[in-house]
């Protein structure tokens, strides 16, 4: 009897088995299966691999500085979530031509006005390409600028393609100055991409503020951007564990007034490793992150805006800078007092400066909350390559808002069998093309 009973109980346990095996392999068919009728099942890959719409949504994104800093290719939902506050300058010169009410027009951005370091640039297809440029490539220092600059917006748009995305077709001017020296007319309609824009002058209004050409790379203080922000990152330490001493190094003739300043209130004092630039004595000379050892880091301008700021901003050390004259893309993030305080604000003359520093180094939490908050904005945020890359992207979006539409093609004649033939092609030269020239194309002037 007890066999029999067995024998049911084993029959039972598999006929329960093969009904559930039928019930999943049921269920299976049902979820995997297409069908022509108005009631079809999406199918999905077995293990649910994210869609595409699920992979770059914003929503279930955030940003990772760890990971995401040096990407090229975030998305526009994603350079949204992940640099917000970023594009104030984008947004400015957006508003100034509307309440112009002035459509950009392909005349104000002619580059005649210039002397030299400017050129003009045609956006198409992902593509960057040089229509003029203006004694670019006269001196060093103009050709590695203007490489720089093109590179940028190389590399933003490759990170677009990579990230599925187009930038409108654009034409725009740029100067690798560090002046742009627009005429002051008052009804003049001029409008050109720079580094910088005074305060204080209402004709620069008219400026589109661009990331500096030292976001690619400055030798030979502190080579490829990217490459400076690791070796930075070296010299990471709490306050207290750092030179207690501000650092600067720097030529005075290009600012006279502000550079000899800090010259004169920091000799001979303890506090200060202050010291101006000897090219021809290299013992005078440091490397942007070395700079990084110190407890206080010292910004100065220079003939306009300087791009040492950026390098600072990179080290967690405190960032002293006196009452600025200019402004560059990011400095709208600078917040001199309260909770989210990055910097230390000083007089333009330094005249607080002895007062200032003493009260920080007495003070270091409270300068280890200012450091945490600098590196917090910029090294891990703001001062990355990828906002630069989400920057670029934005501007010609903003520009292409109020400027025209420009025709990315010219027509040619060229004689085929003796005939005269017509031909349509692309305006200007590749940057691929421009940067092997040496500027020796007799299409691009200058």
């Amino acid at each position: 009897m007890s066999n029999l009973t067995g024998a049911m109980h084993q029959h039972l346990w598999r006929a329960l088995a093969a009904f559930l095996l039928l019930v999943v392999l049921l269920q299976y068919f049902l979820l995997f299966s297409t069908s022509d009728g108005a009631g079809e099942v999406p199918r999905r890959p077995p293990h649910h691999l994210p869609s595409p719409i699920e992979h770059n949504s914003a929503e279930t994104w955030t940003f990772d500085h760890l990971r995401d800093a040096d990407n090229p290719a975030l998305n526009r939902a994603k350079c949204q979530a992940a640099f917000p506050e970023l594009y104030y300058e984008i947004d400015r010169s957006v508003q100034y031509w509307r309440d112009r009410s002035h459509t950009i027009t392909q005349e104000d951005t002619e580059i005649s006005w210039r002397q030299d370091a400017a050129l003009r640039v045609l956006v198409h297809g992902n593509q960057v390409r040089i229509l003029e440029t203006r004694h670019t490539w006269e001196g060093e220092g103009y050709r590695k600028r203007t490489r720089a600059v093109l590179g940028q917006i190389h590399r933003a748009l490759l990170g677009a393609a990579a990230a599925g995305e187009s930038a409108p077709t654009a034409e725009f001017a740029v100067t690798v100055d560090d002046q742009t020296l627009i005429p002051n007319a008052e009804d003049d309609t001029h409008t050109i991409w720079a580094f910088s824009r005074r305060l204080i002058d209402g004709d620069q209004e008219r400026h589109w503020l661009i990331p500096d050409f030292n976001f690619w790379s400055s030798p030979p203080v502190a080579g490829a951007f990217h490459e400076m922000r690791d070796r930075a990152r070296v010299y990471d330490a709490h306050v207290v564990e750092k030179k207690q001493q501000v650092i600067w190094r720097g030529v005075k003739w290009t600012n006279e007034y502000v550079r000899g300043s800090l010259l004169n209130v920091t000799e001979g004092m303890p506090w200060a490793d202050v010291e101006e630039v000897d090219w021809e004595n290299k013992s005078t000379i440091m490397r942007v992150e070395d700079m990084c050892r110190y407890m206080f880091v010292a910004h100065t301008e220079g003939r306009s805006w300087s791009g040492r700021l950026k390098y600072l901003l990179n080290c967690d050390s405190l960032p002293i800078i006196h009452s600025l004259d200019w402004t560059a893309h990011f400095y709208h993030l600078l917040t001199p007092s309260g909770a989210d305080q990055n910097y230390i604000p000083v007089e333009r003359d330094f005249s607080d400066l002895a007062e200032k520093v003493e009260w920080y180094m007495a003070h270091p939490r409270e300068s280890q909350r200012v450091v945490d908050n600098a590196v917090a904005t910029f090294r891990t945020r703001y001062t990355t390559p990828a906002a630069e890359a989400c920057y670029w992207r934005r501007l010609l979006n903003g520009w292409s808002e109020v400027a025209f539409v420009p025709d990315p093609y010219e027509t040619t004649t060229a004689i085929m069998n003796g005939t005269t033939v017509e031909q349509r092609r692309l305006r200007g030269i590749a940057f691929e093309e421009f940067v092997q020239l040496q500027g020796n194309y007799p299409q691009v002037a200058g």
